[in-house]
């Protein structure tokens, strides 16, 4: 088994390990449509699209850092000066919302997102800054066991920064870089770029024919000049003109063969192909031919976008955070969560009825309802309730006593 993992590691079959020296998770491609680069794959706006839902989606959830209790179970709030950071002014030239959504968009388009953190106070306690540095200036480094993370500011100059010293957060890949979304659908991007530059193409030149003009004599170097400045017209010229040619010519068009016609189709596939690729159901990045999905399917939807798609990001969020901003000591005290209620919030109606529901069989205090809702709380919601006479559960096992023991005098 190991000689096969081996020969298939060897082939390009199988992931390989690290080594020493620079690291890159990715394979690069080498046949493409036409090269691709992040710069050219945000031209297209499936992938513009998809890169967007997700940045946007997830930094427009609220961060929270809760204490635990003693059997491991989520207790308050924490107030710890990282959530100062996290919830306001990560750096300070970016606010929460607009410090994620570069995180993401690293993350999303390059499968890495580094942010440098800035310490103070004694041994280093207290974290005063995080700044993101983009994936394309960073380069990891593996020597003897241990990684150095290389920021090039210019191109005479770098800075090298300590694993302690930076957020990794990554995609699946190597163990140590994540692999690159983009590079590796960098055909299917560049498909759907070359489609858009052809229909470009054809819409600048008002969808008008190339072609050849066709004749039994031999014309002159002047005939043919004057020819192609008349046929230029109208090919590029004005919509109404109208060329005259000789009686012995005709024109052949060239151009707009089944193949051009068919580039609507390519585009509608790259479509599906990129969305694929990120995981972002089509509709959910505008397609008009999922259209009809909209109404009572498109719960459905959104629901396994969060479970198959956004849960993953924010787990990886989440555990990344607790294992580089908190000390290690305190990683059992400690839980951070991205709160995803926001885009599965049900109706009012479905709501009001699950409240109900977890209300009357005890799963929920009122005030937790409340909070839920961002009520302010009530005096007497803080207790359990379950739907024998509707009474607390404290009063409801009392009375269960009472009753067992007045049973056993009556015997």
């Amino acid at each position: 088994m190991a000689l096969i993992q081996t020969v298939a590691a060897w082939f390009g079959y199988a992931p390989r390990d690290p080594v020493d020296g620079n690291q890159n998770a990715t394979r690069t491609v080498t046949k493409t449509a036409k090269p691709v680069t992040f710069d050219t794959a945000m031209t297209v706006t499936a992938v513009f699209a998809s890169i967007r839902l997700l940045a946007e989606t997830i930094a427009s959830m609220p961060i929270d850092l809760y204490t635990k209790d003693k059997d491991g179970y989520l207790d308050t709030k924490a107030d710890h000066d990282v959530m100062k950071l996290l919830r306001y002014k990560p750096n300070k030239r970016q606010n929460r919302i607009e410090f994620m959504e570069q995180l993401m968009l690293n993350l999303v388009s390059d499968g890495n997102a580094y942010v440098r953190i800035t310490r103070v106070g004694d041994k280093n306690s207290r974290i005063l800054s995080l700044d993101i540095i983009n994936s394309s200036n960073m380069t990891v480094i593996l020597k003897d066991d241990v990684l150095t993370y290389r920021h090039q500011i210019t191109s005479a100059f770098s800075r090298d920064f300590k694993e302690s010293d930076i957020w990794h957060v990554k995609l699946f890949g190597n163990g140590i870089k994540g692999l690159s979304p983009l590079q590796h659908a960098a055909k299917a991007v560049a498909v759907a770029d070359a489609s858009d530059d052809k229909i470009t193409s054809l819409m600048r030149n008002g969808a008008k024919p190339t072609g050849a003009l066709m004749t039994k004599g031999n014309p002159t170097a002047d005939q043919r000049d004057a020819l192609r400045d008349e046929m230029g017209e109208l090919t590029s010229g004005d919509e109404t003109f109208m060329p005259v040619l000789p009686l012995d010519m005709k024109f052949e068009a060239i151009s707009l063969t089944p193949s051009d016609i068919e580039l609507l189709a390519t585009r509608r596939f790259s479509l599906e192909e990129i969305a694929r690729m990120f995981g972002v159901p089509s509709i959910l990045i505008n397609d008009s031919t999922q259209s009809s999905n909209w109404g009572s399917g498109i719960s459905a939807i959104i629901e396994a976008f969060h479970k198959f798609n956004l849960r993953p990001y924010l787990e990886r969020l989440e555990l990344s955070m607790l294992t580089t901003l908190i000390p290690r000591k305190d990683w059992d005290n400690y839980q951070f969560e991205i709160d995803a209620d926001a885009i599965l919030r049900s109706s009012r109606k479905e709501r009001v009825e699950m409240y109900n529901t977890e209300i009357t069989s005890g799963q929920r205090t009122p005030n937790e309802v409340r909070r839920a809702e961002g009520w302010k709380p009530q005096e007497g919601g803080d207790k359990l309730y379950m739907q024998l006479g509707f009474a607390p559960l404290n009063v409801v096992a009392k009375q269960s006593s009472l009753d067992q023991t007045k049973d056993t005098s009556n015997e």
